[in-house]
């Protein structure tokens, strides 16, 4: 199951990527962990959907989990991976991007 929100621009061109990146998820968020990291990767502004979230390690923290994902997006904004990487990588709870591909 995907998570969306609207695009900000009826008009920006979105583009399917393969990232691997690390994020933060609060321990007392709702649901589970999966639900977690979706929603914190949904709340970055260049993604525009969640397709698939698959975490591949953990690290408790004292106050949040880091949590190590490889995940299929759609983002908008420009084409380049490089860009999207920044894009990523500026968003809250996102520590680090070590990948990103279109697909």
């Amino acid at each position: 199951m995907a998570i969306s929100r609207p695009s900000q621009s009826a008009q920006a061109d979105h583009h399917s990527v393969r990232a691997s990146l690390t994020v933060l998820v609060t321990r007392d968020a709702d649901g589970d962990l999966q639900e977690g990291v979706r929603a914190r990767l949904a709340a970055v502004d260049c993604v525009v959907a969640v397709d698939r979230a698959d975490v591949s390690g953990l690290r408790p923290a004292l106050n949040d989990l880091r949590v190590e994902v490889d995940a299929d997006l759609r983002v908008s904004g420009p084409p380049e991976e490089a860009s999207i990487a920044d894009a990523l990588e500026a968003g809250f709870g996102v520590k680090a991007v070590r990948e990103v591909a279109r697909t």
